[in-house]
């Protein structure tokens, strides 16, 4: 007892000033983290870039240094007395990501680290990640082919595992999408990571909004937007009030929608963001299109064009002028949807954008074929059937032959138009679109009827009847039972 005294009571000593010292050490690790973290992201004024863990390791680094001086500098956002003391280390990546989170685009010792260490995984991933925020995706690709989907749960994991997610969901994978961003997720949370976490949940969100389980990816950003608030990053905040808007759109709450949308757009006027507000008014004239409010959509996406011609953002001016063609169409102005939709398909093919260059050339032909210029709107469907198989593209090229069929249905050459209708029903049935596919067994009908064969025109119908009932579709069910009825 009497050596426990001597031995035990300094033990104790001992081990709860080391308590107390490393409590205080993570207290002073975490409130200069704090500092520093707002008052470099309020200098960001585009994507923000952010490297949480390696933020905090600077000043974990800078506090052991006793850096008192290059930690108060940090506080205030100003970086060269940090930059200094990490050179005299040697700690040349840290400098590179102090000097990406005080100014983004300045890429070049990040690359330049890079080069003279091309197997450092935790630089590969973060300049990955700069390449992704300049949505340079083939950069982007070539960064996640030199890093682990797997493995060691660090930070350069969890960046992979995030970007993988968006290249899953872009594919049409969102199985994985979600596992990869959920993984991400969760070691972000455990290396208290918390705005790269909230981004991964964002991720999440729009995986379930695509895979249509609206409550869960309402959840997701819930959680997303608990993490921004408690970081006080409006911008962020305002970024998923947006993709929420857009969830509410598809599950027709206009109202809530427009809630969303409107919040997020005051956040980003107030911030001076004006391209990103540009984009919510384009988001805002959807959802008036949804609603056939076509005069409001208008508006909307007049405002939106204004901002990105004035800032010279193409892809958000082509969306503006897509959104203006489907409000002339409303109006059965087709001249103005072919000059929008040529203007349009322009920009997007020169943003190598193919999906939405033949949906424009589509809807150009559709206008085209309402003024009754078939051999224009012909020329415009053969460029898009013939370079079918050049783009990866989610276009249904069914649309397009389809539209051949009537025009040829227009000229009166029902053999041609019939083969037409035939090739977009194979392609209908590849992809088992049932509306489409009712669609065409319809027309397919009208020509049978149109030639005499009215038994096995009636069995086209029927056909088509039971597609479209198959598929819901209450508009088409009416149409075709419409010409059944009048046949029969």
């Amino acid at each position: 007892m009497k050596y426990f005294i001597y031995i035990g009571l300094p033990l104790l000593l001992l081990f709860s000033f080391g308590a107390i010292s490393y409590f205080y050490a993570r207290l002073k690790y975490y409130h200069f983290f704090k500092l520093t973290f707002n008052a470099l992201i309020k200098k960001q004024k585009s994507e923000p870039y952010v490297s949480s863990f390696y933020l905090l390791e600077i000043i974990k680094f800078l506090v052991r240094k006793r850096a008192k001086n290059a930690l108060i500098s940090l506080s205030a956002g100003r970086i060269s007395a940090a930059e200094k003391i990490l050179s005299k280390h040697k700690k040349f990546f840290f400098i590179a990501v102090l000097n990406l989170m005080n100014s983004p685009k300045n890429f070049a010792k990040l690359e330049t680290f890079v080069k003279n260490q091309p197997k450092n995984k935790a630089a590969i991933a973060e300049l990955a990640v700069l390449y992704f925020n300049e949505n340079n995706l083939s950069k982007v690709k070539q960064c996640l082919d030199n890093l682990p989907i797997n493995g060691r749960k660090n930070f350069p994991l969890a960046r992979s595992l995030y970007l993988q997610a968006f290249f899953d969901a872009k594919e049409g994978d969102l199985l994985s999408a979600s596992v990869h961003a959920n993984q991400a997720a969760a070691i972000f949370h455990k290396l208290r990571a918390f705005f790269e976490e909230a981004q991964a949940y964002t991720l999440l969100g729009i995986i379930y909004r695509t895979a249509v389980i609206p409550d869960v990816a309402q959840m997701m950003f819930d959680t997303a937007l608990k993490i921004v608030r408690s970081l006080h990053l409006n911008s962020e905040e305002a970024k998923i009030f947006g993709n929420l808007g857009m969830l509410m759109a598809i599950q027709k709450r206009f109202d809530e929608a427009q809630d969303f949308y409107d919040k997020a757009i005051s956040i980003y006027m107030k911030n001076k963001q004006l391209i990103k507000s540009a984009e919510i008014y384009n988001q805002s004239a959807q959802l008036n299109l949804m609603k056939e409010n076509f005069p409001l959509a208008a508006q909307n996406a007049k405002k939106a064009l204004d901002i990105h011609l004035q800032k010279h953002n193409d892809a958000g001016t082509a969306f503006s002028k897509e959104i203006l063609a489907y409000a002339a169409w409303s109006e059965k102005n087709y001249a103005k949807v072919v000059q929008l939709t040529f203007e349009a398909k322009n920009l997007y093919k020169s943003l190598a954008n193919y999906s939405a260059y033949y949906e424009n050339l589509h809807l150009m032909a559709l206008a085209l074929f309402e003024q009754n210029k078939l051999d224009d709107a012909e020329k415009i469907l053969r460029e898009i059937t013939a370079n079918k198989h050049v783009f990866d593209t989610n276009f249904h090229t069914a649309n397009a032959f389809n539209l051949l069929g009537l025009i040829y249905l227009k000229k009166n050459d029902r053999k041609r138009a019939k083969g037409l209708f035939q090739q977009s029903l194979d392609l209908e049935q590849v992809n088992n679109r049932l509306s489409g596919i009712a669609t065409d067994y319809a027309n397919i009908g009208l020509i049978e009827f149109s030639v005499g064969n009215k038994e096995q025109a009636v069995k086209t119908f029927q056909t088509a009847l039971d597609y479209a009932l198959a598929n819901q579709d209450e508009e088409l069910i009416d149409i075709i039972q419409s010409h059944l009825n009048k046949i029969q």
